[in-house]
């Protein structure tokens, strides 16, 4: 679906990093000179034809720290400054001359898709979507895929949960949802609902404080919930915000 194909691309938030003893901690590869640390420079996205469910994202930013989602829940891998670098140059020489978007769809709608989004060492960045079935002459987009799918594979089982990241917090009514468990909705935090233009539906991002106690109150990320808010028994479910 486009709608769906363009939610995924939206411009990501920023998070700091974290250490594998289950802290946060600066990731030690420094940032090149004249790259802010948290900047994210390569990014990755790739979806089935109809949902993005189950399907691969990850970022990595200037200073090598390597995030993706698993269960919900943002995890981190600090990359060493030779990875990063070798990452970084072999993605751009994938990319070369195959920049934009390359379509493989013969006309179908909601086809599989790819992109990746690299930042060069000079500031450049570097973008190719893959839509459908690959060619044989895809084939350095499709290694740089590859790739990157399996550093999302890394990421997910090696990483180190980041708790203080933000999360985006879905609220709808649905009658016929089977929620896991009943949770209370923090006084004086804002709902989706309330922040939105109306309607059973809603979707707001939380920072800080805010996400903190969302956490607590709501419980694992990705879990369905019931609360009572604005006068309403809604369900409610949070994921972390992947930078």
């Amino acid at each position: 679906m486009r709608f769906l194909r363009t939610a995924v691309l939206l411009p990501f938030l920023l998070v700091i990093g974290c250490s594998g003893n289950g802290t946060t901690a600066a990731v030690e590869t420094a940032a090149p000179a004249g790259e802010r640390p948290g900047a994210v420079v390569v990014r990755y996205v790739s979806c089935g034809g109809m949902t993005c469910e189950g399907g691969d994202s990850m970022s990595v930013t200037a200073d090598g720290r390597a995030v993706s989602l698993r269960d919900a829940e943002l995890v981190a891998v600090p990359l060493p400054e030779a990875e990063l670098r070798d990452l970084r140059a072999g993605l751009v020489e994938s990319l070369a001359g195959r920049e934009g978007t390359i379509d493989r769809t013969g006309g179908a709608t909601d086809q599989p898709f790819a992109v990746v989004t690299v930042i060069d060492s000079g500031g450049k960045t570097h973008e190719t979507r893959l839509e459908g079935t690959p060619t044989p002459e895809d084939a350095p987009v499709v290694t740089a895929t590859e790739r990157l799918s399996k550093l999302t594979a890394r990421i997910r089982s090696t990483g180190t949960p980041d708790v203080t990241a933000p999360i985006t917090v879905t609220m709808y009514e649905d009658p016929s949802a089977r929620p896991i468990r009943q949770a209370t909705w923090p006084e004086g935090v804002t709902t989706p609902i309330e922040a939105g233009t109306g309607g059973n539906f809603g979707t707001l991002t939380y920072r800080g404080g805010e996400a903190t106690t969302l956490r607590a109150a709501l419980g694992k990320a990705g879990d369905n919930v019931t609360v009572t808010a604005g006068g309403k028994t809604v369900i409610a479910r949070w994921e972390a915000v992947l930078p």
